[in-house]
């Protein structure tokens, strides 16, 4: 007999919302064919987090904590997912050797503070006017990947604040 996990699964219609915001959440799905987005509600305003396709796993933090999810996701067009319970992650992670477990520990730990860094970029960008976030971009488009986020995070505050400024002095003057 095999000890294989046999995975549920699901189609996800076009717009349903999977994983609730500040719900409990104790599944990951594999998306298999489809689109999702994640996002939060700020201000009744839904902001973007990232977008996901074939062969991404999503909601697996719920696999490994109690906390409740820190975003929601939601299918942008029909999806196919295979579903991993709480129950067959653990069953399977119970097996592995102790090393294992303690680097999965410490994987999860950097995913949930890389995950927390995600949507608070998401949500400063959508604060953003639109030319102030195209300025950034023209000053940094030649600069190495390591450097740009960096940039545009310490530069993206100030061009808003100067776009800003300079639409008031339009209005103004008008």
């Amino acid at each position: 007999m095999s000890s294989d996990v046999v995975m549920e699964r699901s189609v996800i219609h076009s717009g349903k919302v999977f994983i609730k915001e500040n719900e409990e959440n104790t599944r990951a799905y594999l998306i298999q064919a489809g689109k999702v987005r994640s996002f939060k509600m700020i201000h009744d305003n839904k902001v973007v987090i990232e977008e996901y396709h074939p062969g991404t796993i999503i909601g697996e933090l719920g696999l490994l904590s109690d906390e409740l999810a820190t975003e929601s996701y939601e299918a942008m067009v029909d999806t196919t997912v295979a579903i991993i319970t709480r129950q067959d992650y653990d069953k399977k992670i119970q097996k592995a050797d102790k090393l294992i477990r303690t680097v999965f520990q410490h994987i999860a730990a950097k995913l949930e503070k890389h995950s927390r860094e995600q949507q608070e970029y998401a949500i400063a960008a959508s604060r953003i006017d639109e030319s102030a976030y195209q300025l950034v971009q023209t000053l940094i488009k030649d600069m190495d990947d390591d450097n740009k986020r960096k940039y545009e995070l310490a530069m993206m505050p100030h061009a808003n604040a100067l776009i800003k400024a300079i639409k008031k002095v339009k209005k103004s003057t008008s």
